[in-house]
């Protein structure tokens, strides 16, 4: 979601931000209150309780106001803080008509995948949860209700169940209407110049996308393609487990609205295909938990962990059609070296060499060894799934 992109900031202006941070001296959540100054990207935290200002204001350069998002986690000198709310003015200059829509990609090749998420970042939408899956004919009938009784619904119900689809929540202000302009005329070649389904579709059954019509129907499909039913996703992860190695789009270059260009680079390497896709919050613990091979190893492991809980991230299953190649270390060829420096010099069309910027924030992590690629799909897609 853009946020005021263009607009000038006085030296006074700032956006205020309700947080929770664990003190581990007193083992104890504490509130706390985090201002953010956008005209000169400085910070300031205060315990309101206490009467004491923790961070006098100072600039931190690395934090970003699309950060600021209600349940992120934010970095501030190494200390963790989870944003729960924030000022009744901010949310109104920030969040002003912001709504949830849900939107999905109908059964196209994975290969395309990546285009069409790079088209829905660059029209301002958040994407704040995400996952492929495969729909039933009462989910398909509950999706295109307003169309129930035309002669096109049992076509369309056998194309939109015939194969993986993406669902995705888009956030953006009014975005309902907003997904539904980005998607253009039902049929493609109606469809304004520069619209999603004027640039990609086939014909009206195959306009690439989905978008719902009111605010209703989005909240009710949000519940039942992302909802659970007694513990168990109601639309279940498409992980395999199995011969697969596992890549992690971390969490600067998901801000950056880089996960449609990584996946089309994967794509266009031709050896490997993503087979299963969601969009993950990783709690410190559970960052710690998954890198822990690293502990002692890397000094970089504690920075590490703190970026992969300081935002969203996506995590892949990556699989290949070609059952003789090691698939972990075939694919880490694609990711390029850790230092996205020596990917540039290296593999220079690596993902690392493309869209890292340091050996921290170097776009993605993907499995060192041969015998952890189960494992880490595993940690997220079945772990982390049903925490």
């Amino acid at each position: 979601m853009p946020i005021h992109n263009c607009q000038v900031y006085d030296y006074f202006d700032k956006y205020t931000f309700l947080c929770e941070m664990y003190d581990e001296e007193g083992d104890e959540i504490v509130e706390l209150v985090l201002n953010f100054f956008p005209f000169d990207n400085s910070v300031q935290i205060i315990n309101t309780k206490k009467g004491k200002t923790l961070l006098r204001r100072v600039q931190l350069p690395p934090l970003k106001l699309e950060m600021l998002q209600i349940g992120n986690v934010v970095n501030i000198f190494s200390k963790l803080l989870q944003i729960t709310d924030c000022a009744p003015l901010t949310r109104r200059t920030l969040f002003k008509n912001v709504e949830s829509t849900f939107a999905m990609i109908k059964p196209i090749p994975p290969s395309e995948h990546g285009k069409i998420l790079t088209f829905i970042m660059k029209n301002g939408f958040r994407i704040v949860r995400m996952k492929n899956g495969k729909i039933s004919k009462d989910f398909a009938i509950i999706l295109y209700h307003n169309i129930s009784g035309s002669n096109m619904m049992p076509i369309i119900i056998d194309y939109i169940t015939s194969g993986e689809v993406i669902g995705l929540e888009l956030v953006a202000p009014d975005a309902v209407k907003k997904w539904r302009k980005c998607l253009g005329a039902t049929e493609p070649s109606e469809a304004a110049p520069g619209t999603l389904r004027n640039l990609y579709g086939e014909n009206t059954l195959k306009n690439i996308a989905h978008g719902c019509n009111t605010l209703e129907d989005a909240t009710q499909m949000l519940e039942l393609f992302f909802g659970y039913e007694k513990g168990i996703p109601r639309i279940p992860f498409r992980a395999t487990l199995n011969n697969c190695t596992c890549c992690i789009i971390k969490p600067h270059a998901v801000i950056d609205g880089n996960i449609g260009s990584i996946l089309e680079v994967i794509a266009t390497s031709k050896k490997f295909y993503v087979s299963a896709i969601a969009l993950f919050s990783v709690k410190l613990l559970n960052a710690e938990e998954f890198y822990e091979i690293y502990k002692g190893v890397l000094p970089e492991y504690e920075a590490m962990c703190i970026h992969l809980a300081e935002g969203k991230c996506v995590a892949l299953e990556v699989k290949s059609d070609d059952a003789s190649i090691n698939i972990v270390s075939e694919f880490r060829k694609v990711c390029g070296p850790r230092d996205p420096e020596l990917a540039r010099q290296l593999y220079p069309e690596s993902i690392r060499a493309l869209y890292g910027k340091s050996i921290l924030y170097n776009a993605v992590h993907c499995t060192d060894l041969p015998e952890d690629g189960e494992l880490e799909v595993e940690y997220f897609f079945k772990l982390l799934a049903n925490d």
